[in-house]
């Protein structure tokens, strides 16, 4: 079982980053919660986001530098979607959006938690 989920990873990038992006959000958001930060869903989301980004942008970087680019205009070139491909673009998306999933999924329990909490009388925390 281990052996086809580890073959399905590495067929499929850009699901196995969103199924890993689901348990780093989780887990952050975790994390970020026991800390009282505020909006802990949202912040924790936004960092596995940016990770995602940043782990494309850097390839394409990388890419673009042994095309021939200058290093400025390859950075240049990198962070603005320059020549990404369809894949990269996939292996970004596809976390961003299982993070933003997870994000609401936490937000709604939370909300309907502290809600229920408020709503049952006589009842202390």
């Amino acid at each position: 079982m281990l052996e086809n989920l580890i073959s399905f990873m590495i067929a499929n990038p850009a699901a196995s980053h969103a199924m890993t992006a689901v348990l780093e959000t989780a887990g952050m958001a975790v994390a970020l919660i026991l800390l009282r930060t505020p909006r802990p869903e949202g912040t924790a989301a936004l960092l596995v986001s940016t990770y995602y980004y940043g782990r494309e942008a850097g390839q394409r970087e990388h890419d673009i530098k042994h095309a021939g680019w200058d290093a400025v205009q390859a950075h240049l070139g990198a962070e603005f979607l320059y020549g990404w491909s369809l894949p990269n673009l996939q292996q970004w998306i596809a976390p961003t959006c299982a993070a933003w999933a997870v994000a609401a999924a936490l937000f709604l329990i939370r909300s309907r938690a502290s809600r229920l909490q408020v709503a049952t009388p006589g009842r202390r925390s």
